[in-house]
């Protein structure tokens, strides 16, 4: 995993020390020795003569954009049949109950997880690994939760692990078990909480299979007692807290992932100001799913620019999934940003790269272009920041290299 990355175009790199600052670096070349990245710009220039003699491997940049892989700290990429039936439904005006009631909704994709083949799955989720990887994505979080079930929710886990060490994508894996309650949980919800507890979180401690406890907390789906519940149950076994959030009631999601010190609070297209002030408090992010609400047809993003101004950091993630937001480009979740929530290309990337990785708990690991980083770099065939969003998601890297290894997209 030894490169020298030479000819780079504009190399720009977020700034861990001021948020939504993505700096020019001077200098054309990086060096990269064991998978991780030992000199940038100048001094990469300086070293590379040593390098050269030593044959570290040579890549010819011609003149790209340089940015860290995209780190997307949200997506729920394990499940088996799409659902275009219910977005064509959804788009002529028919409401979320009678989706249900005509089969779709998340029940829909339960069922038809649960009666996949094994390997038919465990193919399905490495085809959208390498697409994100196409797309110039190098880090996801990926969620279970269409399993709803002791045998599925394990199964899906299982199979990213899986998947992590066979494709050159990094995950991290999240226990959403409470995504919803089962229907025939639903007049006796003790009993999947119950579950989730005692038969579900031991398994996931003692297999290592998720870095993350997620809930999807909502007044209809799971309340705010119950996701503290499952929570503080994830809590005791070393996973980490992230939310689904005041996305479709502004219901004081982000101001208990605040209390819980979760890694980031997510959607929040209806927290108030209350919330944002909480979660700047306590240091939780808030990773915003603007697909989510274009994919879906409303017009009301998360307040973007006021999570800025109070000082709050933004990550962006593609909420991919066959449901709400069947979209895997972070170049048009960049444009959507910039568009919808107004904000600006370099906040939008920064928002896109370490703030997704501040999102994961990976900021020392990836999503920056800085000596002892992973090199996790995606080449572009452009010369300035904004161009990127302004393709409107019609763009993909020339080059993505994951753990310096040079990936053929």
């Amino acid at each position: 995993m030894d490169l020298l990355i030479k000819n780079c175009g504009p190399i720009h790199s977020p700034s861990t020390e001021r948020m939504y600052h993505m700096p020019r670096l001077e200098g054309e070349t990086i060096l990269v020795l064991g998978g991780h990245i030992v000199a940038v710009g100048e001094a990469a220039d300086a070293a590379m003569c040593q390098a050269l003699v030593h044959g570290v491997p040579e890549l010819n940049a011609e003149g790209a954009l340089v940015l860290p892989g995209f780190v997307d700290s949200h997506t729920h990429p394990v499940f088996n049949e799409l659902r275009a039936a219910e977005y064509e439904m959804r788009n002529l005006g028919r409401s979320y109950l009678e989706i249900q009631q005509a089969g779709g909704g998340i029940l829909s994709s339960r069922r038809s997880l649960q009666e996949a083949p094994r390997d038919t799955l465990k193919e399905l989720v490495r085809q959208r690994l390498r697409h994100f990887l196409e797309l110039g994505t190098t880090t996801i979080e990926g969620k279970s939760g269409y399993g709803l079930s002791v045998e599925h929710e394990l199964l899906s886990l299982r199979l990213l692990k899986e998947l992590a060490g066979e494709e050159p994508i990094r995950i991290r894996g999240t226990l959403l078990a409470a995504h919803s309650v089962p229907p025939e949980y639903r007049e006796n919800r003790e009993e999947w909480f119950r579950q989730i507890e005692e038969e579900i979180l031991p398994v996931v401690k003692r297999e290592a299979l998720a870095d993350y406890i997620d809930a999807f907390c909502e007044p209809k789906v799971i309340t705010l007692d119950e996701t503290e519940r499952i929570c503080r149950a994830g809590m005791s076994h070393g996973l980490r807290v992230k939310l689904h959030a005041d996305q479709i009631e502004a219901y004081g999601g982000g101001a208990l992932a605040a209390r819980l010190q979760a890694l980031s609070a997510d959607h929040l297209e209806q927290i108030d100001e209350a919330g944002i002030r909480q979660m700047v408090e306590a240091g939780t992010v808030f990773a915003l799913l603007p697909g989510a609400s274009f994919f879906l047809g409303q017009t009301k993003h998360a307040p973007a620019r006021n999570i800025i101004e109070a000082g709050g950091c933004i990550a962006l993630c593609t909420d991919y999934n066959p449901g709400s937001s069947h979209i895997q480009s972070m170049p048009l979740i960049l444009t959507l940003a910039t568009s919808q929530m107004k904000m600006s290309a370099e906040e939008a990337i920064w928002a896109a790269t370490l703030g997704g990785a501040r999102a994961m708990g990976l900021e020392a690991e990836t999503g920056c272009i800085e000596a002892g980083f992973s090199a996790d770099l995606a080449l572009w065939p452009l010369r300035e920041l904004n161009e990127l969003p302004y393709y409107a998601g019609d763009i993909r890297p020339s080059k993505v290299i994951s753990g310096g290894r040079v990936l053929h997209v």
